[in-house]
């Protein structure tokens, strides 16, 4: 179903992917900070409920991470009895997600396959239908037509199929810019234009509303399940209190319940969309 890893050429531009290659490491890192942690347990709190059961080893629901980067999602899933693609165009990443597997039982490492190409090109490599999900997170805000990509990834689930999508939210921009960094006029050109630089890689982006891909969703005949929010607090709190592990404890519990309430997941870092096929 798929192409071999070793077997992919790279065709993104080669600069932008030569940074994403360069920040692997600390896209890792980052990971493990209480942000990343608090990102990607949110994340998985917001998705769980909408995944497939696994009725049998045999016959375990396909999953396609596009752009899953260094694997924290991918590997979750491999580990919750899932068949995993994890796809990623930076070789770095994917090396990453590689070692970090080493560390998963032999049964869950069987099922994770590793694919280096673009989100763009994946329609090229695995045929219509071929997944039951689709994860594809903090990704499109990079993308030069996220509506395309989206397009051919939607091609890729199978009906009844569920898609999860995740970015960076512009509400969120905003306000990061007035309460954290005191610049009304950065926040203004976010309000206007949703235009950002990623610190970590220097890959400059665009953050989406909720109803800017909601209506993508609907365009491509995607039922909208749920919108939610991710990091609704985390992001505004006084970076040292997240070295406090029983505060740290009482925030990540705050997050989820607040995950799909609004207005609180309307104004979260992330927006995470799920949507049925």
């Amino acid at each position: 179903m798929t192409l071999g890893y070793d077997t992919i050429p790279a065709t993104m531009h080669d600069e932008i992917q030569a940074r994403f290659d360069a920040g692997a490491q600390d896209w890792t890192r980052y990971n493990q900070t209480p942000l990343g942690r608090i990102r990607h347990k949110v994340t998985w709190h917001n998705l769980a409920p909408h995944l497939p059961g696994i009725p049998d080893e045999a016959d375990s629901p396909r999953v396609l991470d596009a752009g899953g980067g260094s694997g924290e999602m991918a590997l979750q899933l491999a580990q919750r009895g899932y068949r995993v693609w994890l796809l990623d165009y930076a070789a770095a990443m994917l090396a990453q997600a590689q070692q970090a597997a080493r560390a998963l039982p032999d049964e869950a490492q069987a099922r994770l396959s590793y694919c280096q190409l673009s989100a763009d090109e994946a329609d090229k490599a695995f045929a219509p239908g071929s997944f039951h999900v689709i994860t594809c997170h903090t990704l499109v805000e990079y993308l030069p037509d996220p509506q395309a990509t989206l397009r051919r990834l939607a091609s890729l689930l199978c009906e009844g199929g569920v898609l999860s999508l995740s970015f960076v939210n512009r509400h969120a921009e905003v306000l990061r810019h007035v309460w954290s960094r005191g610049d009304p006029a950065g926040a203004l050109a976010r309000l206007e234009e949703g235009e950002f630089c990623a610190k970590l890689f220097d890959v400059p982006g665009r953050a989406c509303t909720a109803e800017e891909a909601s209506a993508w969703l609907a365009d491509l005949g995607l039922a909208l399940t749920a919108t939610c929010g991710v990091r609704c607090f985390a992001d505004y709190v006084p970076p040292e209190r997240l070295n406090e592990s029983e505060f740290l404890a009482a925030l990540l519990r705050l997050e989820q319940a607040a995950a799909n309430r609004s207005p609180y997941r309307l104004l979260a870092r992330y927006i995470q969309l799920i949507a049925h096929k």
